[in-house]
């Protein structure tokens, strides 16, 4: 919206990468730390049916959301999503299909918990990571999908001698050590012959995950004049658990993939993840998706809201603190800004990881924030996120697109107090676009004044300069031996709304260099 000289940063700096055509999409989504979050949550061991069950109803949204998606994979903390090999959803761009993805699913992840673990307190926000891999026809996509089912099977078999040996009074290196070099039909013997556990009897979910698809039923949409029903065949969205390796399925279920061969080989070795560029500096812009929608639905006061900004920079603080990497974060109205340092390896640096893994986060301290901010408002509809990322070889380069932030953030707000005071003083939307249509900031100002006795410059800062996050040093007293106390230093996260012009970097030159 701002044409303003920092826009070069836009226009030579970011960029997209766009998946291949006529290739399959899979999204494939991982759970970032869940061994922690699964003892923090006190999870089942080998498996936790309500966890899996709730995983499997973020999977059937996904495929009620996004109608590209054409069937699903999951076990255990991840899952997998096959997108038509013709699907233009973003125009295949990797990283908006990726945060979207990754952070919906998350924002149902937490909106649903109640409804598996209604006596189980979320204690800490979970998030994801995921990557996009592009196969090139049916048969590596079947391949790929019998290559998760496999390490499913291996894994579960695994898991449960391991904790059954656990359960019995090993202890966990006993456990490894008794396992170690063991085959399948060991395990099998291990466990019947100590445990009197038949393998093949443990939950179909557990030893062959979980396939969500659309199938095919015959759903009754009228009643003729004999109030005798009529029935149409349509697609519902089912979860079963069954082989997905044979050829049985896909023969009975050709409406989703045609029949292919298989070869598990070589399909971990397809789509090798995009690294960004080594001593850049990483920028990780996140976006609200529909915001527009979302703050009707929650009656946000407009031009701006001030406890939903204050909810963005309180989720961002926490992001600073989750990814030490950060070094400095800018936000106005639904999107946030993280710079992260030149020297950073976080995820060896691959850009789907650190996309999905920020835009999952970001969704998840959203959500587990909200009741904090708006304990009088229920959150009805599941809030998401998308991310893109930009690389600045100059640490000057990093400032010119703050500054270009912080433009469009006095452009826009601008323009929507202008827009709202008309629309409130009784304009439609539509008059009110007319009347601000090919304006200046001048004539807004004195449109403000004149019409309103407004002073745009007295608005809050938080709303013209929007919010910058990052660490400042600060000093505490410290006791020390023999009672005499001291001094020692720490750094927290603060909150700031300011001008981003030169003299902010000449009064904070640590707060890019302290890495």
């Amino acid at each position: 919206m701002a044409n303003s000289e920092y826009e070069y940063v836009k226009r030579e700096f970011e960029y997209d990468r766009h998946l291949p055509p006529s290739n399959w999409i899979v999204v494939r989504i991982d759970g970032c730390h869940f061994h922690r979050f699964s003892k923090i949550h006190a999870f089942e061991k080998p498996n936790d049916e309500n966890a899996l069950n709730l995983m499997n109803d973020c999977a059937t949204a996904m495929l009620e959301k996004f109608p590209d998606i054409v069937f699903a994979y999951g076990v255990s903390d991840e899952y997998s999503f096959v997108f038509r090999e013709e699907t233009q959803f973003y125009h295949r761009r990797e990283s908006k299909i990726l945060s979207l993805c990754v952070s919906y699913f998350t924002s149902v992840y937490v909106m649903k918990w109640k409804d598996f673990f209604p006596n189980k307190e979320l204690k800490e926000p979970p998030y994801f990571d995921a990557r996009a891999v592009c196969y090139p026809n049916l048969k590596t996509i079947r391949d790929y999908l019998a290559w998760r089912q496999v390490d499913c099977h291996i894994n579960n078999q695994y898991n449960t001698c391991f904790w059954m040996l656990v359960k019995s009074g090993k202890s966990e290196q006993e456990a490894q050590l008794a396992l170690k070099g063991t085959f399948a039909k060991d395990k099998n013997e291990l466990l019947a012959q100590q445990f009197q556990i038949k393998y093949d009897d443990e939950p179909a979910m557990f030893r062959k995950g979980s396939s969500v698809y659309r199938e095919k039923v015959e759903t009754t949409v009228k009643t003729d004049d004999y109030g005798n029903p009529i029935k149409r065949p349509r697609l519902k969205v089912t979860v079963a658990h069954i082989d997905i390796i044979g050829p049985e399925f896909w023969e009975n279920h050709q409406h989703i993939l045609r029949e292919g061969k298989f070869m598990l080989e070589f399909v971990k070795k397809i789509g090798i993840g995009h690294m960004l560029p080594p001593c850049n500096w990483i920028v990780i812009r996140i976006n609200a998706c529909q915001f527009d929608q979302f703050s009707i639905m929650h009656s946000f006061d407009k031009p701006n809201d001030e406890t939903a900004l204050r909810l963005m920079n309180a989720s961002a603080s926490l992001m600073m603190e989750r990814y030490p990497d950060i070094v400095f974060g800018y936000g106005f109205s639904n999107e946030y800004s993280f710079v992260f340092h030149e020297k950073t390896e976080l995820y060896q640096r691959q850009e789907s990881q650190i996309l999905s893994s920020c835009s999952s986060c970001f969704t998840s301290l959203y959500m587990t924030k909200w009741k904090e901010f708006f304990p009088k408002k229920e959150l009805v509809q599941t809030p998401r996120f998308e991310a893109e990322a930009l690389c600045c070889p100059k640490l000057k380069i990093v400032c010119e697109y703050l500054s270009w932030r912080q433009a469009e953030c006095h452009a826009a707000n601008q323009y929507d107090t202008c827009f709202w005071m008309l629309v409130k003083s009784g304009k439609s939307e539509k008059e009110a676009h007319e009347i601000l249509k090919g304006t200046l900031s001048k004539d807004k100002n004195e449109l403000l004044f004149h019409q309103f006795q407004m002073n745009y410059n007295n608005e809050p800062v938080m709303f013209r300069k929007g919010s910058c996050i990052y660490q400042q040093k600060v000093e505490e007293l410290s006791g020390a031996e023999g009672g005499n106390n001291g001094t020692r230093e720490r750094w927290d996260v603060k909150v700031d709304h300011v001008d981003l012009g030169p003299g902010f970097w000449q009064k904070h030159p640590l707060i890019m260099t302290n890495c």
